[in-house]
């Protein structure tokens, strides 16, 4: 079995990131990445595409100002097939009362200060399982 890749247009990508609320927000601390998987809410008009975080002030993604990335995937192992979108931008405290928009977390226990992730750069792709003929070959066809 093998797998089609297709990379989605952007219309598409902000499509699926406007009907999920959960992804792994990424920073960097000491030096190292981590992902920290959080509730979202994305705000898209003509201030930019941006994604509010309600989060901890003594949190890791709560003291963190500078680059950082929003990764949101969806698995259907049923058929299967699954997507990818990667938002890449700058993350920093939430200065506009515009921004604050609730992101109903998880947990609620002292979730009280606000990040904006400001993208900069958004890709989406799909990912298909296609039979293969043999056991050497791979058959790619597009998603539809």
């Amino acid at each position: 079995m093998g797998t089609t890749r297709l990379e989605m247009p952007g219309w598409e990508s902000l499509d699926l990131l406007g009907r999920e609320s959960v992804g792994r927000l990424c920073v960097i601390d000491h030096g190292y990445p981590l992902a920290f998987p959080l509730n979202y809410r994305m705000l898209h008009d003509e201030k930019g595409t941006r994604f509010v975080f309600r989060t901890s002030p003594t949190s890791a993604v709560g003291q963190y100002v500078g680059p950082a990335s929003l990764e949101v995937d969806h698995i259907d192992a049923l058929r299967p097939a699954a997507w990818s979108v990667i938002v890449r931008g700058t993350l920093r405290r939430a200065v506009d009362n515009d921004e604050l928009h609730d992101t109903h977390p998880l947990v609620t226990s002292a979730r009280f200060h606000w990040v904006v992730l400001d993208a900069v750069a958004i890709s989406g792709r799909r990912f298909a399982a296609q039979p293969s003929s043999d056991d050497f070959a791979v058959e790619w066809q597009p998603v539809g």
